[in-house]
């Protein structure tokens, strides 16, 4: 079954299970398992971890408020709520209580609360259905993606030591759809010693270009034998590589910016910075950010915390 193939009963059958799947635990590994068609409509493929499908349920949940309008914020705020998918909420076992706290921040009755969780699945059930938020499941097939790459996923680490640069590690999950390729070239603005990972699939040629900082050319290789050779096309690859200062310089001033844009489609885009020594008093995150709007401070709905390994994503 694909959303293709969804039918009247299959969409019936969706809308029951998100009503279901909000309930006791929320969303999670273990009550997925026993929605088979939330599961089918997030899943790209069999290799799909649950954190992946986890992130394009988040996705769709946030692609609500794509509209701009004002009240649609609150409802992602209670659906993610609904579905213990809020920082607030994470692990809560009850409905109720994630309920009633949601009630309590946002000023009105649990009785509102429940209507607002009741529209706002009738509004993510179409979205599932037709797969329109940002990490929809790549199908390799349709034809928007012939001629480019697509970028399944793509996670960005900065390491960031009191206060200073000391390295940055990406990885990218790539669909080739345009025909053989020799590389894939991804830029940068500022100077960086760039490694690809040992024994992967790709090996760097870095090349500055004048008054616009620099390409690095990666070029696939046969990992058996280190000899270049064309991708293929309709065909996943592996690039990690790791990018840090020049030897012999130290950086010296504090970072105050570090980007990641991307020129083809992406679906899945993590940023993480790990903190070593001095950790900010406060992090938020945020979407949609642009050179011209940035959030400027941190609130109740973007705020987040450092992990075990003093990251935040």
């Amino acid at each position: 079954m694909s959303r293709a193939r969804l039918d009247a009963d299959d969409a019936a059958s969706l809308l029951r299970e998100l009503a279901w799947l909000r309930k006791r635990g929320g969303f999670t590994a273990a009550r997925l398992v026993h929605a088979p068609i939330v599961d089918e409509v997030l899943r790209g493929s069999l290799e799909d971890s649950f954190e992946r499908l986890r992130h394009r349920f988040i996705s769709a949940v946030h692609s609500l408020s794509e509209s701009g309008r004002e009240r649609d914020e609150p409802l992602v705020g209670v659906l993610l709520a609904a579905f213990a998918l809020s920082p607030e909420t994470a692990g809560s076992g009850s409905l109720l209580e994630r309920r009633r706290a949601m009630a309590s921040r946002l000023g009105c009755s649990m009785e509102t609360i429940a209507s607002r969780e009741e529209a706002g699945l009738r509004l993510l059930h179409s979205r599932l259905v037709a797969g329109r938020y940002a990490q929809a499941p790549l199908v390799l097939d349709v034809p928007e993606m012939h001629g480019g790459i697509v970028y399944e996923e793509t996670t960005t680490l900065i390491v960031v030591e009191h206060r200073q640069w000391r390295g940055t590690v990406e990885h990218y999950r790539l669909a080739n759809m345009a025909g053989e390729l020799d590389f894939v070239t991804i830029s940068r603005s500022y100077p960086a010693h760039v490694t690809a990972q040992p024994g992967g699939e790709f090996s760097v040629n870095s090349r500055a270009v004048e008054g616009a900082g620099w390409n690095d050319h990666f070029w696939h290789i046969d990992p058996a034998t280190g000899r270049r050779t064309p991708m293929h096309d309709a065909t996943r690859y592996d690039l990690a590589f790791r990018a840090e200062p020049l030897p012999g310089e130290v950086p010296t001033t504090p970072i105050s910016l570090a980007s990641r844009a991307f020129h083809a489609r992406s679906l899945l885009a993590t940023i993480q910075v790990r903190f070593v020594g001095e950790v900010p008093a406060s992090i938020w995150q945020f979407t949609g950010a642009s050179p011209f709007a940035r959030p400027q401070a941190a609130n109740q709905y973007n705020r987040t915390h450092l992990d075990a390994q003093q990251r935040a994503t």
